[in-house]
């Protein structure tokens, strides 16, 4: 009987990491990064080309072999990039790259999509452009930003994971993936969390020295939030807490120089199941060292499958 992605069993032939190609230094990185996902994390890789075409011009056989034509040398470079490894080309033609990659993403249930920068950014940070932004925003899987100039880089290894948590659902769902990234490659976690200055219109009636309690009150309660966090994580595992205080989203991007992968959860409304990016995360995205790694909303603690494969290899 088949299996699926809710079943026990959820093997590694069965996750599916697909990376947004196009052939430029971007394009390399996400290829690059997708690889690493997936000797971390197992499972087959998908390579998505996409051909800002206007449908309804070709009958569907035409259209097929116009992509198989145009995409020939393009997948040719592709597999010359990854070699010794096992890769699907599927070329598309949509007008909206976002459209056709999260479309995709959702038809072939994939685990993961990767996605490089906007060239426009500083070398080593990960910048979306309105592709990427639109794919992030409401991605029916876990999204992974790759930062500009990640295929030039000689270490590319996943041994020190950062997460963003406040206590959030999808906080724990981040710190849940981070805990299973760990334990499969020995590395050890930084959990983070920030307590956020308090916001005060001028109608405010608090008082500087108020604000100021406000500001100890809110460590507090995120001190706590972190040690329940802390509390989560296997003894086997290394990991170490630290609470910032400040602008998450900016606070968070400096951090990210320190690990290899930063993991942060969605924004906690709108649609389940889908990556959606709040104030934070657009601020991370903005500026993180690392690949960034975000969680979709509303999915179980276990987003890219990998404490099943656990259960699934103990049975």
């Amino acid at each position: 009987m088949p299996t699926t992605r809710n079943d026990p069993r959820f093997s590694l032939v069965e996750r599916q990491i697909l990376i947004g190609y196009q052939d430029s230094p971007e394009g390399h990185d996400a290829l690059a990064l997708g690889r690493v996902l997936a000797e971390v994390c197992g499972g087959s890789l998908t390579v998505a080309t996409v051909y800002p075409w206007p449908r309804g011009l070709m009958t569907h056989e035409d259209l097929s072999n116009a992509l198989a034509v145009e995409s020939a040398d393009t997948f040719a470079k592709v597999r010359g990039l990854l070699p010794g490894v096992d890769v699907e080309t599927v070329p598309v033609a949509e007008q909206s790259i976002s459209n056709a990659l999260g479309k995709l993403a959702e038809d072939r249930h994939a685990t993961v999509l990767v996605v490089g920068s906007c060239h426009r950014g500083a070398v080593g940070e990960t910048v979306l452009g309105s592709t990427g932004a639109s794919l992030l925003h409401g991605a029916p899987c876990a999204v992974v930003v790759a930062p500009r100039g990640y295929a030039d880089r000689t270490d590319t290894s996943m041994l020190k994971i950062g997460v963003g948590f406040d206590g959030s659902p999808e906080s724990w769902a981040a710190l849940e993936t981070g805990i299973a990234l760990a334990e499969r490659t020995h590395g050890e976690l930084l959990v983070l969390s920030v307590a956020d200055y308090p916001k005060y219109g001028y109608a405010t009636v608090w008082t500087v020295m108020t604000a100021g309690e406000f500001q100890d009150a809110e460590r507090k309660e995120m001190q706590r939030t972190q040690e329940l966090a802390l509390g989560r994580i296997p003894h086997a595992v290394k990991s170490e807490g630290r609470l910032l205080t400040g602008s998450p989203g900016a606070l968070l991007a400096d951090a990210s120089a320190e690990v290899d992968l930063m993991i942060v959860g969605s924004r906690g409304h709108g649609p389940l199941r889908r990556t959606l990016l709040g104030s934070t995360s657009r601020a991370l995205i903005s500026g993180a060292a690392s690949p960034l790694l975000v969680v979709p909303r509303g999915t179980s603690m276990d987003p890219l499958g990998l404490r099943r494969q656990q259960t699934a290899a103990a049975a």
